[in-house]
């Protein structure tokens, strides 16, 4: 069996003892409100990565395994991925964290972890989530690395279920911190610790510094008898943005296209309408956007509604970039909310499921009828909020 890697090996050999550094260790579900690897498994069953049932399966398995002996549920905590591709999940993962996860991290402990930085501390999410998350938000963060519980997979690089080693909660995610600082020349004894929870105690007190944010009942009493530093600290007053919502120009330029496409001044405020660019070769945009694999052209039906122009949707069920290339050099970019796309694509052939275009013009409908409520149409939309990045 190949193992997923729990924490970033360094690129060097560490450094001299007399180099040493010290860092700032934070859990993850410390950085925001709420559970990450719940908006994981919410993330993936709304991009049809299970289904409903197996979302619900896996809040259970959650309880239980924070109420019983992790002895007998440590598999539980990442079974909802057995038989799942590797690759493909850690795509979906670096969508959720961008969408759901670091849009929501607190923004005193943003500001905290940039402090660290420019002090020349590493900064470092150590949590029992899956490895791949913490290294994917930690990376979203700007931070050194991450730490996270591995899960084992096959030669295939598909997940069996099981896990290597153990989760990174209590006295494991205390050890696998010690390892890590060994390996890459950390200094404890200089080293802070950030936690909410009464289980990251053998972690605090295995640095040199231990502080608490939110704490729950038990650790808020070991922090005042032990004179910890205590943060209180509240969300973003502004939601997160919504699944697929940043804004079209980012999204092109997202797509890392060698075709230049350029946009064209007075974009609507909405993120949803149609933005229009220009780009200098179509053919080799329309012949670019279709090899990338993530793109089906408009054929039979779904041509139809695009008469004299050339129609190509983003192969997601939700949130799907649209993009469309007309007459001359003139190209035009919204996100349909529901796509009308089947699921199961075709190699080389667009497939309408009759269901999916029904729900995708009733989506459409829902956001005109909105837009002509008295005041929706002169509001400016507030920029969503995020967290600063380094």
């Amino acid at each position: 069996m190949h193992n997923s890697i729990g924490a970033p090996e360094p690129e060097a050999p560490p450094p001299h003892p007399t180099e040493r550094r010290a860092a700032a260790f934070f859990g993850l579900d410390t950085l925001i409100p709420g559970s990450s690897l719940y908006l994981l498994a919410q993330g993936l069953q709304r991009r049809h990565f299970y289904g409903r049932a197996d979302l619900l399966g896996f809040a259970w398995q959650r309880l239980v395994f924070r109420a019983g002996p992790a002895t007998a549920t440590e598999d539980a905590a990442l079974s909802f991925v057995a038989g799942k591709h590797r690759p493909e999940l850690r795509a979906l993962a670096r969508e959720i964290a961008d969408e759901t996860i670091v849009p929501t991290v607190y923004p005193d402990l943003a500001q905290l972890i940039e402090a660290h930085r420019a002090a020349g501390a590493l900064t470092f999410v150590a949590t029992a989530a899956p490895a791949e998350l913490a290294e994917i938000v930690a990376q979203g963060l700007g931070m050194t690395g991450g730490l996270g519980t591995t899960a084992e997979v096959d030669d295939d690089e598909r997940y069996s279920g099981r896990l290597t080693g153990t989760v990174l909660q209590g006295a494991a995610k205390a050890g696998a911190v010690r390892d890590h600082a060994a390996r890459a020349g950390i200094d404890l004894s200089a080293s802070v610790a950030y936690s909410d929870s009464i289980n990251d105690l053998p972690l605090l007190e295995l640095v040199g510094s231990a502080e608490v944010v939110n704490p729950d009942r038990q650790l808020r009493k070991v922090a005042e008898r032990r004179g910890w530093a205590v943060h209180d600290v509240r969300p973003a007053t502004r939601r997160p943005m919504a699944p697929g919502a940043k804004p079209v120009p980012h999204r092109v330029a997202e797509l890392g296209l060698s075709s230049p496409v350029e946009s064209i001044g007075g974009q609507p405020l909405r993120r949803g309408a149609p933005h229009h660019f220009t780009t200098d070769d179509p053919t080799a945009l329309l012949r670019e956007l279709e090899d990338s694999g993530r793109f089906r052209r408009d054929t039979r039906l779904g041509a139809i509604f695009h008469r004299g122009k050339v129609s190509l949707r983003e192969v997601s069920p939700t949130h799907s970039l649209h993009i469309t290339v007309g007459k001359g050099n003139n190209v035009s970019a919204h996100v349909d909310r529901y796509s009308p796309l089947a699921l199961n694509q075709p190699e080389h052939r667009a497939r309408y499921a009759l269901h999916r275009v029904a729900a995708h013009n009733v989506a459409g409908i829902a956001g005109g009828l909105l837009r002509l409520i008295p005041g929706r149409r002169r509001r400016r939309r507030r920029p969503c909020a995020g967290v600063p990045r380094p």
